[in-house]
């Protein structure tokens, strides 16, 4: 460390340019490609102990689902390098698009209209994703980047799996993860769905749904709880965008929207009526 900065190592035919921040077990930095002076992101894994092997899998993981998606609102990874030592991985550098803006926990959106815009485009580029096979399984606030431009970007690919995977471990993230992740259950569209809606719950209300998974170190896994509907929190959401964010959080996948085109649908209806009540 430097100053308080992760100290940069040279990456062939990139140059170092700024330090950018930090995720798990990982640093983010902005480089320039040497030949042709675009400017990338790059994400450093290193393996520090034994454990840390899981998050050099999930880079790797990354780059393999981005490498077969092309959205303009998923960010892509050009590039996969791995770096060994004594014939073991000890790092993983992924060349990324970079992407300007501030992520929406950071910042939080207010304006519901706003917050439909962000969400309409996030929803789109799931239902994209999900026609292509996969599943995102780690959709919240803190992944979605909105520029100062209002240009939106899905950041983090890193537990996306094919449709209908079973993971033997819990992955997810507390307030936002779904029954069937907890209970490591195949997991689908739906999965997406809820991840989708507990993000936009928090948005639109500042607040967290009560989940399965337990917070702050408890061991035992919950039993379902009913959130209290989003226009109760927040009198400003309309009561069609609050009826859409409580079905798609159901515990049960089968009471929950078949799919994101539906969420899709539904938010272009809502909005739709918004516009003319306007």
């Amino acid at each position: 460390m430097m100053n308080g900065t992760p100290q940069m190592v040279e990456i062939p035919g990139y140059q170092a340019v700024q330090f950018l921040g930090t995720g798990a077990r990982s640093t983010i930095w902005q480089v320039r490609d040497r030949q042709t002076n675009q400017y990338f992101a790059l994400k450093r894994v290193v393996k520090q102990h034994l454990a840390d092997y899981r998050f050099l899998e999930q880079a790797i993981n990354e780059y393999e689902v981005a490498s077969r998606l092309d959205h303009p609102v998923i960010r892509k990874i050009y590039r996969l390098r791995k770096v060994k030592e004594w014939l073991r991985l000890r790092e993983v550098q992924l060349i990324m698009e970079l992407c300007d803006g501030t992520t929406v926990q950071a910042a939080r959106p207010t304006s519901i209209p706003r917050i439909m815009d962000i969400f309409h485009e996030v929803a789109m580029a799931l239902a994209y994703m999900n026609s292509k096979g996969f599943v995102h399984a780690d959709m919240k606030p803190n992944n979605i980047l909105v520029s100062s431009h209002g240009k939106v970007k899905i950041i983090d690919l890193g537990q996306s799996c094919p449709l209908g995977t079973t993971k033997l471990r819990i992955q997810g993230t507390p307030d936002f993860i779904a029954p069937e992740q907890v209970y490591r259950r195949p997991l689908d569209a739906r999965t997406d769905v809820f991840n989708f809606a507990a993000a936009l719950y928090w948005t639109l209300t500042g607040q967290a749904i009560p989940t399965v998974l337990p917070k702050k170190g408890g061991m035992q896994i919950m039993i379902d709880q009913a959130i209290i509907p989003p226009h109760e929190v927040n009198p400003e959401v309309p009561l069609p965008l609050s009826r859409l964010v409580t079905e798609c959080t159901r515990t049960n996948p089968l009471q929950r929207p078949a799919s994101m085109n539906d969420v899709v649908s539904r938010l272009d209806l809502i909005a739709h009526t918004m516009k003319n009540a306007s």
